[in-house]
């Protein structure tokens, strides 16, 4: 490979979160956290160059979409994700999560419901809360070790008047599912049929595996007049840390209603840095970006055939999308509590917990891949001392 991704990027000193919360158990066996979708490994050469030409400049000022900008990403999803989209319809934002709060207050009323399909990202519930919406939940059906959705429940909550949005998460963070086009024109369907808004956060788009494609939701059929599609490179150049999301409204009336509570909400102008690091990861690191791919695919091979071949009766859900996997202990007959302190006290193993994604968590966990494959097999070692 030309790029080097057996090497841990430097977490120390620089006030970062997964260091800083990295158990002292962990530490003191010289390993690290598997926690939180972030990568271990550095970002794009390139983009590093870029903000480093950025910094050098010595002009940090106000930063709006230029033509650059807006080219960058219409080529990137032409030739990533095979979709046409204008320039108009790129709205930046301040991130996932701001971006949905705004659409949950331009879409809804105090005390509408909005559909989250649970185990699902954890901070979905905190937006919609503090928005003081209420959480509808159409929990994922587990059935022999696949996620599908149950759309007959589906169907009833959206029946509900008062429930006005959907949230869908494509790739599926925690349980890394790829929903499909047949799935995708069922909730269109459903959608349109009960007057529902659409979100569709697509963070994770790129980042599949095994033949997979993220369909945008927007090429779906209907789907341009009551949906919103999130895009980031926060995972998949690593910039979680930049709190920035471009929304992609293909439709000129929720466009302009999304505009007009974005100021609201207020909204500036771009961060000059996250402007020049998506102009130089969609135009100069797609190299990086494939490598890193065929990584990370290594990572999910050796953790799949590690439980197979040591733990039999732990199963890892097929890993569609996302660099996650979302593993089930149940069969360990652990509460949460016991498991959390099985993995950590005798593996020094410290993974997200699966309880704190909602309804369908209990008894699972959550572990990055976007690791030094080294830091990986150190790691698996201590957990199968276990067993011993």
């Amino acid at each position: 490979m030309k790029y080097n991704f057996d090497q841990l990027a430097v977490r120390e000193s620089f006030g970062n979160m997964k260091h800083i919360e990295t158990p002292a158990t962990v530490m003191e066996r010289d390993g690290i956290t598997f926690c939180g979708a972030e990568m271990d490994f550095p970002t794009a050469p390139v983009v590093i160059e870029a903000l480093t030409k950025r910094a050098k400049n010595g002009l940090y000022g106000y930063t709006l979409a230029d033509q650059k900008y807006t080219d960058s990403i219409i080529s990137w999803m032409r030739r990533r994700r095979n979709w046409e989209i204008q320039k108009e319809w790129i709205v930046p934002t301040n991130g996932t999560l701001h971006a949905i709060g705004s659409c949950i207050k331009a879409f809804s009323n105090e005390q509408d419901g909005v559909i989250i399909q649970p185990p699902v990202y954890m901070l979905y519930e905190r937006v919609i809360t503090t928005n003081n919406r209420t959480i509808a939940v159409n929990q994922l059906r587990y059935e022999q070790g696949l996620y599908c959705i149950d759309f007959e429940q589906l169907e009833e909550l959206m029946s509900v008047p008062s429930n006005k949005i959907m949230i869908i998460c494509n790739p599926h963070n925690p349980v890394s599912k790829v929903w499909n086009d047949v799935d995708l024109s069922r909730i269109v369907q459903l959608a349109i049929k009960y007057d529902v808004m659409l979100i569709s956060d697509e963070i994770f788009a790129e980042i599949v595996f095994k033949g997979n494609e993220t369909t945008p939701l927007l090429k779906i059929e209907h789907a341009r007049d009551i949906s919103v599609v999130l895009t980031s490179i926060g995972k998949s150049f690593n910039f979680t840390g930049f709190s920035h999301a471009n929304a992609i409204i293909s439709s000129d009336r929720i466009r302009e209603k999304f505009l007009a509570q974005r100021r609201i909400d207020h909204y500036g102008s771009m961060n000059p840095f996250i402007r020049d690091a998506i102009i130089a990861a969609y135009d100069e690191g797609e190299a990086w970006f494939d490598e890193m791919l065929q990584y990370v695919s290594k990572n999910i091979e050796y953790v799949e055939q590690f439980f197979r071949n040591h733990f039999p009766d732990v199963t890892v859900s097929p890993i569609e999308g996302t660099y996650l996997a979302w593993i089930n202990w149940n069969n360990l007959l652990l509460n949460n509590e016991q498991l959390e302190s099985f993995l950590l006290e005798e593996a020094a193993l410290d993974l997200d917990q699966g309880w704190h994604f909602g309804m369908g968590g209990s008894g699972f966990t959550r572990i990055n891949l976007a690791t030094p494959h080294e830091q990986l097999v150190k790691a698996l070692a201590r957990l199968k001392l276990t067993r011993s």
